[in-house]
């Protein structure tokens, strides 16, 4: 056998692959794993070029593949103002007033990851004035589907009084007719994003699914691809070697593949067509010519992203029945249920996967009776479509999942179950339906196919933390049954079903001779790491395609 690139050895292996489990060595050659056994099966493959990492008896594993990700906007928000778990007016000014000293010169100031009730009381621009008032303020919410904005900021953008939107989107108006701050959904915030150095580019996959207009200059493409550098390096320094983008267009890929010809692409990578509520019909077949361009191992779009409604937080999320407390409110879908029979149809006939963002327990039943008509219009085939997030099941649905062959892509990190996560306004939301709120046992038990992702920069990106969720989530109520997940579906969730869910087992996922050299060697043992604890492990080596991507 040739000799081998890479070496790792005396590791506690978890493979991912049934078969065999657990091993102590593995041989690494050009891109591909070429033995795995024990420390006696690699000797021989050793030559004067090879290295050899001594893992010190710590966990190998395969590389992580993210299921559930904002690559560009999440690697543009490194650079920005991150006010995650910061509350309270003083110190969330006070984190503003540290951060503009170290950019004195910058003429808008973004900062992003706020909860709705950080301030204790409603944001409006007035509140953000006391914080910023001579230049335009913008604030996301860490679930990006609302922003917040200066009096400056809304006067730039021209929208103090408002401005027709598409349906599901919202510039909210006081009394008086004039804006209070709150930007809800992406054709609202878009408008001042605009305002920002990127002129919200990196949103643009997820807000319109078109591209740069004007085309993007090339100072503007150099600009955007050094911060998706930054944010795949990133991702790599946490052990990710795949992910599957939630939002797309052309730029993204134009960019990627730039990136990819220049040997500079560190993770394999799949982008979306992303069809939009208010797109003709007949849109979603320009995915046919981005698949047909871009299908490699690196980089390819082989999958239609959708949104069929919003999330509890701001009463936009689907239900069956209305919100508590808000009689005659369901929420918002931004598809009837035949327009969305008809899209995933064409798509489906077409041989796409399909993901579709859904939250609430009336978003996930249109969307699985859309999945349905698609299968009954076109035949059954192994379509993996997919339900992104979950949040809230209605129990006769839990079976259909598996009846359709449905991946349930969820986001443990973020839930209400995880200690130290808010419990409200998730409780207030769901009211007596809790117990099929962030069910993932009940889903996994029921023979659904569950993938594990971070969903970020809604969420920190750290799959270690998210594996940490998973293991240590707690009952809502009483009356709630424990949705925690035991170490290795975790594991699987994050690695092999996620690989399974690309159309990639037979390649990755699972360290097994011919598979795709993506590994990762921890600086811990999983198997010896309380669950509490393992949200502080990290890698200290990183590799992707057979090529070491990061080193601690």
């Amino acid at each position: 056998m040739t000799a081998a690139d890479i070496l790792i050895t005396n590791a506690r292996i978890l493979t991912m692959d049934g078969a065999r489990p657990r091993a102590e060595a593995l041989a690494i050659t050009g891109n591909r794993i070429t033995r795995i056994g024990s420390r006696d099966d690699i000797a021989g493959l050793k030559a004067k070029h090879t290295r050899v990492i001594d893992a010190q008896m710590k966990t190998v594993m395969p590389g992580i593949i993210e299921g559930h990700v904002h690559l560009f906007g999440g690697s543009v928000e490194l650079d920005t103002l991150m006010l995650n778990g910061i509350m309270g007016f003083d110190a969330i000014a006070d984190s503003v007033s540290q951060y503009r000293k170290t950019r004195p010169k910058d003429p808008v100031l973004l900062a992003t990851g706020i909860i709705h009730e950080a301030f204790g009381e409603p944001i409006t621009r007035q509140l953000l004035d006391r914080i910023v008032a001579d230049i335009p303020f913008i604030v996301g919410c860490f679930d990006h589907h609302t922003m917040w904005a200066n009096t400056k900021a809304l006067e730039a953008a021209g929208i103090m009084r408002g401005r027709d939107l598409p349906v599901g989107n919202e510039i909210v108006l006081d009394g008086n007719g004039l804006a209070t701050g709150e930007l809800r959904e992406p054709a609202a915030y878009m408008l001042v994003q605009a305002l920002t150095p990127t002129g919200g580019r990196e949103w643009l996959g997820m807000t319109t699914g078109e591209n740069p207009n004007p085309p993007a200059t090339a100072a503007q493409r150099a600009t955007d691809i050094a911060f998706f550098k930054q944010g795949i390096a990133y991702a790599a320094s946490l052990g990710i070697t795949s992910m599957h983008n939630m939002d797309g267009n052309w730029y993204q890929l134009e960019l990627l593949q730039e990136m990819l010809d220049r040997g500079e692409l560190n993770a394999r990578v799949e982008i979306p067509f992303h069809q939009k509520s208010y797109f003709e019909l007949s849109r979603v077949d320009e995915a046919v010519d981005m698949r047909a361009k871009y299908n490699g191992d690196m980089l390819h779009c082989h999958r239609v992203k959708i949104f069929i409604d919003g999330v509890l937080e701001t009463l936009t999320a689907l239900m069956i029945d209305d919100y508590p407390g808000h009689p005659g409110n369901k929420g918002a879908p931004l598809f009837t249920a035949a327009d969305f029979d008809a899209l995933v149809t064409r798509a489906d006939r077409h041989g796409f996967q399909i993901s579709t963002h859904a939250i609430g327990d009336g978003a996930i039943r249109r969307t699985l009776d859309g999945y349905a008509a698609a299968q009954k219009a076109n035949g059954r085939r192994d379509s993996r479509h997919r339900i992104e997030h979950i949040e809230l099941i209605d129990p006769a649905d839990i079976p259909r999942l598996k009846e359709l062959g449905v991946i349930a892509s969820l986001q443990p990190v973020s839930a209400p179950t995880v200690p130290g996560n808010p419990l409200e306004p998730i409780l207030t939301r769901v009211g007596d339906k809790l117990p099929y709120a962030y069910a993932w046992q009940l889903l996994r038990e029921a023979g659904a196919v569950v993938a594990f992702s971070s969903d970020w920069p809604v969420a920190p990106l750290n799959p270690f933390q998210g594996i940490q969720a998973a293991l240590t989530a707690k009952p809502l109520r009483a009356d709630c049954r424990p949705q925690a997940q035991t170490l290795m579906d975790t594991l699987k969730s994050f690695t092999a079903d996620g690989a399974y869910m690309e159309f990639m087992e037979d390649r990755k996922g699972m360290l097994k001779e011919g598979y795709l050299a993506d590994v990762i060697v921890l600086d811990a043992d999983l198997d010896a790491t309380a669950p509490d604890r393992i949200g502080t492990v990290l890698p200290v080596t990183t590799i992707c395609d057979g090529r070491v991507t990061f080193e601690r």
